[in-house]
Protein backbone atom coordinates (compact mmCIF):
# COMPACT_ATOMS: atom_id res chain seq x y z
CA UNK A 1 0.00 0.00 0.00
CA UNK A 2 1.48 3.36 -0.84
CA UNK A 3 3.17 5.24 2.32
CA UNK A 4 1.30 8.58 1.63
CA UNK A 5 -2.08 6.52 1.19
CA UNK A 6 -1.43 4.67 4.98
CA UNK A 7 -0.58 7.96 6.55
CA UNK A 8 -4.20 9.98 5.46
CA UNK A 9 -6.07 6.58 6.84
CA UNK A 10 -4.08 6.63 9.71
CA UNK A 11 -4.58 10.50 10.37
CA UNK A 12 -8.57 10.23 9.22
CA UNK A 13 -8.75 7.75 11.92
CA UNK A 14 -7.50 9.74 14.60
CA UNK A 15 -9.78 12.25 13.58
CA UNK A 16 -12.64 9.83 13.84
CA UNK A 17 -11.66 8.81 17.00
CA UNK A 18 -11.61 12.52 18.37
CA UNK A 19 -15.62 12.89 17.53
CA UNK A 20 -16.54 10.23 18.62
CA UNK A 21 -16.16 8.26 15.43
CA UNK A 22 -18.23 10.63 14.15
CA UNK A 23 -18.08 11.47 10.31
CA UNK A 24 -19.47 14.97 10.96
CA UNK A 25 -19.36 16.21 14.71
CA UNK A 26 -20.16 19.85 15.88
CA UNK A 27 -20.52 21.17 19.23
CA UNK A 28 -21.72 24.21 20.90
CA UNK A 29 -20.47 25.49 24.42
CA UNK A 30 -22.33 28.55 25.71
CA UNK A 31 -20.69 29.50 29.36
CA UNK A 32 -23.23 31.36 30.88
CA UNK A 33 -26.87 32.66 29.81
CA UNK A 34 -29.29 34.30 32.22
CA UNK A 35 -32.80 32.88 32.12
CA UNK A 36 -34.78 36.22 34.17
CA UNK A 37 -38.57 36.07 35.57
CA UNK A 38 -40.32 37.61 38.24
CA UNK A 39 -41.13 35.56 41.12
CA UNK A 40 -44.68 35.74 40.49
CA UNK A 41 -45.89 36.21 44.47
CA UNK A 42 -45.85 38.45 47.25
CA UNK A 43 -44.16 37.08 50.11
CA UNK A 44 -45.99 38.45 53.28
CA UNK A 45 -44.05 39.84 55.69
CA UNK A 46 -42.98 38.40 59.05
CA UNK A 47 -42.13 38.44 62.82
CA UNK A 48 -38.66 39.18 63.59
CA UNK A 49 -37.93 36.28 64.99
CA UNK A 50 -35.77 33.56 63.20
CA UNK A 51 -37.44 30.74 62.19
CA UNK A 52 -36.99 27.41 59.82
CA UNK A 53 -38.87 27.18 57.09
CA UNK A 54 -38.32 23.71 55.95
CA UNK A 55 -40.20 24.12 52.15
CA UNK A 56 -42.60 25.88 50.77
CA UNK A 57 -41.34 29.49 51.48
CA UNK A 58 -41.24 29.82 47.61
CA UNK A 59 -42.65 27.31 45.26
CA UNK A 60 -43.04 28.71 41.46
CA UNK A 61 -42.50 26.97 38.24
CA UNK A 62 -39.72 28.81 35.82
CA UNK A 63 -40.39 29.28 32.17
CA UNK A 64 -37.66 28.18 29.94
CA UNK A 65 -37.31 29.79 26.67
CA UNK A 66 -38.35 28.00 23.40
CA UNK A 67 -34.68 26.18 23.49
CA UNK A 68 -35.07 23.09 20.99
CA UNK A 69 -33.20 21.01 23.21
CA UNK A 70 -33.37 17.30 24.46
CA UNK A 71 -33.03 16.23 27.60
CA UNK A 72 -29.54 16.35 29.21
CA UNK A 73 -29.10 12.63 29.96
CA UNK A 74 -30.55 11.49 27.00
CA UNK A 75 -29.72 11.97 23.34
CA UNK A 76 -32.33 12.26 20.11
CA UNK A 77 -32.11 11.10 16.79
CA UNK A 78 -33.00 14.35 14.28
CA UNK A 79 -32.60 13.65 10.28
CA UNK A 80 -29.76 10.77 10.98
CA UNK A 81 -27.65 13.19 13.51
CA UNK A 82 -27.58 11.83 17.14
CA UNK A 83 -28.11 15.26 19.06
CA UNK A 84 -26.79 15.48 22.86
CA UNK A 85 -28.11 18.61 25.16
CA UNK A 86 -26.99 19.90 28.64
CA UNK A 87 -28.15 22.75 30.56
CA UNK A 88 -26.66 23.14 33.97
CA UNK A 89 -26.80 25.79 36.80
CA UNK A 90 -23.47 28.28 37.22
CA UNK A 91 -25.45 30.36 39.97
CA UNK A 92 -29.13 31.34 41.02
CA UNK A 93 -30.38 35.05 42.21
CA UNK A 94 -32.93 36.20 43.84
CA UNK A 95 -33.42 40.02 43.50
CA UNK A 96 -35.47 42.38 45.39
CA UNK A 97 -36.04 45.41 43.64
CA UNK A 98 -34.53 48.62 45.12
CA UNK A 99 -37.38 50.30 46.02
CA UNK A 100 -38.49 47.46 47.89
CA UNK A 101 -38.45 48.15 51.65
CA UNK A 102 -36.77 44.98 52.57
CA UNK A 103 -33.70 42.51 52.40
CA UNK A 104 -32.26 39.27 52.37
CA UNK A 105 -29.78 40.17 55.67
CA UNK A 106 -31.72 38.32 57.89
CA UNK A 107 -31.34 34.88 56.48
CA UNK A 108 -28.99 32.64 57.80
CA UNK A 109 -29.46 29.74 54.63
CA UNK A 110 -31.43 29.57 51.74
CA UNK A 111 -32.13 26.01 49.83
CA UNK A 112 -33.22 26.33 46.46
CA UNK A 113 -34.96 22.84 44.99
CA UNK A 114 -36.08 21.71 41.34
CA UNK A 115 -38.25 19.00 41.29
CA UNK A 116 -40.46 17.12 38.60
CA UNK A 117 -43.15 14.70 38.71
CA UNK A 118 -40.69 11.81 39.25
CA UNK A 119 -37.27 13.65 41.86
CA UNK A 120 -36.57 16.04 43.74
CA UNK A 121 -32.68 17.30 44.66
CA UNK A 122 -31.02 20.51 46.09
CA UNK A 123 -29.96 22.90 43.26
CA UNK A 124 -28.15 25.59 45.24
CA UNK A 125 -27.31 26.53 48.35
CA UNK A 126 -26.58 29.96 50.18
CA UNK A 127 -25.17 30.11 53.51
CA UNK A 128 -24.37 33.65 55.83
CA UNK A 129 -21.35 35.26 55.87
CA UNK A 130 -21.79 38.09 58.54
CA UNK A 131 -19.10 40.16 56.97
CA UNK A 132 -20.90 40.17 53.59
CA UNK A 133 -24.38 40.15 53.65
CA UNK A 134 -26.06 40.10 50.79
CA UNK A 135 -28.92 43.28 50.99
CA UNK A 136 -31.60 43.16 48.17
CA UNK A 137 -29.87 40.48 46.20
CA UNK A 138 -29.22 36.52 47.44
CA UNK A 139 -26.73 34.41 45.30
CA UNK A 140 -27.24 30.80 45.47
CA UNK A 141 -24.26 28.64 44.64
CA UNK A 142 -24.67 25.26 42.97
CA UNK A 143 -24.93 22.53 45.35
CA UNK A 144 -24.38 19.74 42.64
CA UNK A 145 -24.10 19.20 38.72
CA UNK A 146 -27.52 18.99 38.25
CA UNK A 147 -28.87 18.82 34.96
CA UNK A 148 -31.76 20.88 34.42
CA UNK A 149 -32.98 19.15 31.50
CA UNK A 150 -33.73 15.88 33.22
CA UNK A 151 -36.31 18.50 35.34
CA UNK A 152 -38.20 20.50 32.26
CA UNK A 153 -41.74 19.41 31.92
CA UNK A 154 -43.51 20.46 29.18
CA UNK A 155 -46.98 22.45 29.22
CA UNK A 156 -49.99 21.86 27.03
CA UNK A 157 -49.15 25.21 25.01
CA UNK A 158 -45.78 23.39 24.05
CA UNK A 159 -43.59 25.55 26.38
CA UNK A 160 -41.44 23.80 29.26
CA UNK A 161 -40.90 24.58 32.87
CA UNK A 162 -39.05 23.71 35.79
CA UNK A 163 -40.26 24.00 39.50
CA UNK A 164 -38.14 25.26 41.92
CA UNK A 165 -38.98 25.64 45.56
CA UNK A 166 -36.77 27.69 48.09
CA UNK A 167 -36.58 27.10 52.04
CA UNK A 168 -34.55 28.46 54.66
CA UNK A 169 -33.69 29.51 57.88
CA UNK A 170 -33.05 33.19 60.06
CA UNK A 171 -35.28 36.23 60.41
CA UNK A 172 -37.37 36.24 57.28
CA UNK A 173 -38.28 40.15 56.15
CA UNK A 174 -40.54 41.98 58.16
CA UNK A 175 -42.11 43.75 54.97
CA UNK A 176 -44.01 42.13 52.04
CA UNK A 177 -41.92 41.73 49.46
CA UNK A 178 -41.41 40.37 45.90
CA UNK A 179 -37.86 38.97 43.40
CA UNK A 180 -36.73 38.69 40.26
CA UNK A 181 -35.33 35.00 39.77
CA UNK A 182 -32.18 35.13 37.68
CA UNK A 183 -30.42 31.57 36.89
CA UNK A 184 -27.57 31.63 35.26
CA UNK A 185 -26.97 28.33 33.66
CA UNK A 186 -24.10 27.22 31.21
CA UNK A 187 -25.05 24.98 27.79
CA UNK A 188 -23.53 22.37 25.84
CA UNK A 189 -25.40 21.07 22.73
CA UNK A 190 -23.81 18.41 20.36
CA UNK A 191 -24.59 16.65 17.04
CA UNK A 192 -22.59 13.77 15.21
CA UNK A 193 -23.38 11.86 12.12
CA UNK A 194 -24.14 8.78 11.15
Amino acid sequence: MNPTLCRILFAACLALSGCGGKLVYGEMQEPTLVLSQPLGQTVPGAPQIPVTVPQGLVSFTFDVPDIPLSGGSTTSNEGGFTIGSSMKLNQAALIMSPSSNADFNGFDTLTLTISSSTQTQILARYTKDPANLPGQTIVLRPVDDVELLDYLTATGTGSKTITLDVSGSGTLPANSWTADVDLDVRLRVSAGWP
